[in-house]
């Protein structure tokens, strides 16, 4: 018998913080939840839990959290609750206003964590916003993905897949960039991804490529390199490759078309060029890639570290193209593509729409549909056709995920309407006209739709609220919806489906189980009985079901979206990414380092900072190497002032060999100034204030900002 929420007893539920969505039980007595456990009848975590689940648990019930809809009085940060009909029609009534004044395209969005992972969020967010006549969005695509979301457009004929390991029987892995120890992978949904590095490491090896020894580089193997070098040492390492004949030429014949052309360009970069900016001896590389060449199950994966750097783009195909020459692509234990639980086996690929769009600022081609995060101030300060007039921010903090939050700041301020859905008043939302409260996933139904696809072994799980919404909190959808109908717009599910509204409101889950049933392990409507579909989830698998011993390696070429179903290691964007390599020449001055981000395990972003729990072991340091520190007479435990050319910050130093000399390394997501109280005493400072919000200063190709290997200068405070 399915238990309803807030009643007494163990609530099966998921958390909904990263890829890993990890099973959990919420103990609920007398409407309210007293202790988060882990779920040891999880088909895959199996009892798996980090303190971020708890931490959540103290969100819920956070003083600080908004619970009623909030009006601004007066200066930003000054709010006064308001009743959810008077905040719902003021809306609707200026944002009609601003469509008449601007047409619909003044209308834009941004939405990000916490609530990007809940059921088809970005779906109907978005769905809202282009039913308007919007036509920019933003999220964290430009500080995170882009890069290998424009990489698997290349090289996969479109931008809706990320490759990603098949941990449980890869024999090498090569991390480049990523702290799975502290991310718990990403990417890939594996909950139990330690148990599985240590099984590989006991294999073949995990090789660990990063400029600090992180957490992960700490338990298996660690290879320093100069931040924002890992396209050099993916050129050696492919130079090894074709110089020794270790690659596979029978299978690149049948599934990779362009080789000879990336071959023949590899052939022309010296040695002397890839040690020189990788930092990296010759044969060490050459070992690295033998390594990877005589592995049976091998894997190149990289994560956020490859995607903020200035040839980002290029060192994500380089990694493609590794695992496709030697084989380790499409089988057991390499890389592969999987396929969601909510579309049919042979899938749903995306094509690309790469270079048919491109921002107004920069004239960036816009990659799957979010425009470039930097340029969101310009949207909406700089007059022009298109020009943003009413944003909604939606889970997000982009005053300080995006450079120059400053700038981000004034822009808000000038905007004719400015709504927020989120917990809290944060340094972004304290410059909004509302502040709309919304459940946190405690208090929500869901659905694993948006990374079932990339589990090596995959499960879907439905949930109940564990509790009802706090206070006046409610679904975003049901606030998208709400505001539409007040427009006379049908609700944004109804649109999805192409559908006026006549016959009422969309229901969220109609559509998400449409969609599971006529997917690749669904009920098909009747035809398969064994199938799924939502009630089958919710009566028989409260723990959620696992569909697949393991995901089907055949998935992988069905996600192909060339006609000819091979992949690309040669476009005419590789050659002309090449050719600008070529031109690239930066030396550092005397007295300049390269400065790169890192995660904390305690902490999530900028917006679980309130959260003791989480945030009580967090230290925001610039972390720093001894040599560098004694050149410019810097202490440990001292302050510092690290500057680049787009601004400064003061910080606390850690003296540390655990990073490379000549960099120095800071974590994103501190610097708060909002209305929460926990985040505001902790000691950090924007790190992104020193990134450029320029599109000059950009990956040209995809318009990711470059938050990795950004030059500055750091001297005692």
């Amino acid at each position: 018998m399915t238990i309803k929420p807030g009643e007494d007893g163990l609530h099966p539920t998921y958390c909904r913080l990263c890829e890993a969505q990890c099973g959990v039980l919420a103990d609920v007595k007398d409407g309210k939840i007293i202790n988060i456990l882990p779920d040891r009848d999880h088909p895959v975590s199996k009892g798996h839990l980090c303190v971020k689940a708890k931490g959540m648990l103290e969100v819920t019930y956070d003083d600080d959290r908004v619970l009623t809809p909030l009006k601004r009085t007066g200066k930003p940060g000054e709010f006064e609750p308001v009743s959810w009909d008077d905040a719902l029609g003021d809306i609707a009534t200026r944002l009609g206003d601003v469509i008449e004044q601007h047409g619909g395209t003044s209308v834009s969005s941004y939405i990000g964590n916490p609530a990007a992972f809940s059921t088809m969020h970005y779906g109907y967010g978005y769905g809202f916003i282009r039913m308007l006549g919007g036509d920019k969005f933003f999220n964290a695509q430009h500080v995170d993905t882009g890069a290998r979301t424009l990489a698997s457009d290349q090289v996969f004929g479109g931008p809706g897949r990320f490759p990603f390991p098949d941990i449980p029987d890869t024999h090498l892995l090569m991390i480049f960039g990523g702290n799975p120890l502290v991310s718990h992978m990403s990417l890939i949904s594996s909950p139990r991804a330690r148990n599985h590095l240590d099984a590989i490491h006991k294999r073949d090896g995990v090789v660990v490529v990063d400029p600090r020894r992180t957490e992960t580089a700490r338990r298996y193997e660690h290879q320093p390199i100069k931040p924002d070098g890992d396209v050099w040492l993916l050129i050696g390492m492919l130079k090894t490759l074709l110089e020794e004949s270790l690659m596979q030429p029978e299978f690149i014949a049948e599934h990779v078309v362009g080789w000879d052309e990336l071959a023949t360009e590899i052939a022309g970069w010296s040695w002397d060029q890839v040690v020189e900016n990788a930092d990296i001896a010759e044969d060490r590389i050459r070992e690295l890639a033998r390594r990877f060449a005589a592995s049976d199950a091998a894997a190149c994966y990289g994560r956020v570290g490859t995607n903020r750097g200035r040839f980002s783009t290029l060192s994500n195909i380089l990694m493609d193209a590794i695992n496709l020459g030697t084989g380790n692509f499409g089988k057991r234990g390499a890389m592969i593509i999987g396929v969601s639980a909510f579309e049919p086996a042979e899938g749903r690929n995306m094509p690309s729409s790469y270079g048919k769009r491109h921002s107004r600022f920069g004239n960036i081609p816009i990659i799957a549909g979010p425009h470039p995060g930097g340029s969101l101030a310009d949207e909406i300060l700089v007059p022009g056709d298109g020009q943003i007039h009413a944003l909604f921010v939606d889970s997000g903090n982009p005053v300080i995920s995006y450079p120059d939050g400053d700038k981000t700041a004034r822009a808000f301020e000038s905007l004719d309407l400015f709504v927020s859905l989120d917990f809290y008043v944060t340094e972004s939302n304290r410059y909004a006209d509302y502040i709309l409260p919304t459940p946190t996933f405690y208090e929500r139904a869901d659905i694993n739709d948006m990374w079932s696809a990339n589990a090596p072994e995959p499960w879907v799980h439905y949930v109940d609220a564990a509790v009802p919404p706090m206070g006046q909190s409610r679904l975003e959808y049901d606030i998208y919806a709400d505001i539409a109908e007040r427009m006379g717009y049908p609700d944004p599910i109804s649109f999805l489906m192409g559908k006026d509204g006549s016959e009422g409101r969309g229901d969220l889950f109609d559509i998400v189980d449409a969609n599971l049933r006529r997917g690749v392990y669904g009920d098909q409507f009747g035809e398969n009985p064994d199938g799924l579909s939502v009630e089958v989830l919710r009566e028989r698998y409260p723990h959620g079901v696992q569909t697949l011993e393991r995901m089907d390696t055949n998935f992988t070429w069905n996600k192909i979206s060339y006609p000819d179903g091979r992949a690309r290691a040669w476009t005419d964007l590789v050659e002309s990414e090449f050719a600008r390599l070529r031109k690239e020449k930066v030396k550092l001055d005397s007295g300049e380092l390269r400065l790169f981000g890192r995660r904390l395990l305690h902490g999530m972003n900028s917006w679980m900072h309130n959260s003791d729990k989480v945030i009580r072991n967090a230290r925001p340091t610039l972390q720093m190497h001894p040599i560098d520190a004694e050149a410019r007479q810097i202490e440990d435990g001292g302050r510092a002032k690290v500057a680049s050319r787009n601004g400064q910050i003061n910080v606390i130093v850690e003296i540390t060999d655990e990073v490379v000399e000549g960099s120095v390394n800071y974590p994103h997501g501190f610097g708060h100034d909002g209305n929460w109280r926990k985040a505001n005493e902790i000691d950090g400072a924007n790190v992104n204030v020193l990134a450029s919000s320029d599109p000059a200063d950009w990956e040209p190709v995809t318009g990711n900002c470059h938050l990795d290997g950004i030059v500055v200068e750091v001297s005692p405070a």
